[in-house]
């Protein structure tokens, strides 16, 4: 999985750093309110249809820890208004691939360091 802008580098890199500054800029608030623009810009990639960009916000927001039932019930919250049960059901499996990466990608929690008697 490559993300957008990365594609985009490889052919303009100052165009892809202009960008990420102004989402930066624009994203520039605090920590809750940072989380719910991302569960946003995440339902609207949903929305859109953007596999791709839509399972790396979701990790992000993994890592922000929103849970993968949060981020189910914030896609389904939009069934019979902005998305038909075929798209939600399609993005619920985007979230659990995206869920499945997040989780394989996290270092393995540490061993008990006592004894088995």
């Amino acid at each position: 999985m490559k993300a957008s802008t990365t594609r985009v580098a490889e052919v303009n890199g100052p165009a892809v750093a202009a960008y990420k500054q102004m989402r930066a800029t624009l994203l520039d608030m605090p920590a809750a309110d940072r989380t719910l623009c991302e569960i946003v810009v995440t339902s609207q990639l949903a929305l859109l249809g953007h596999e791709v960009p839509f399972k790396l916000h979701a990790i992000r927001l993994f890592e922000l820890q929103v849970s993968r039932e949060r981020l189910e019930q914030v896609i389904l919250a939009g069934l019979g208004v902005t998305f038909v049960i075929p798209q939600a059901a399609q993005v619920l499996d985007w979230i659990a691939d995206a869920h499945m990466q997040h989780t394989q990608a996290q270092p393995p929690a540490p061993a008990d360091p006592t004894p088995n008697t």
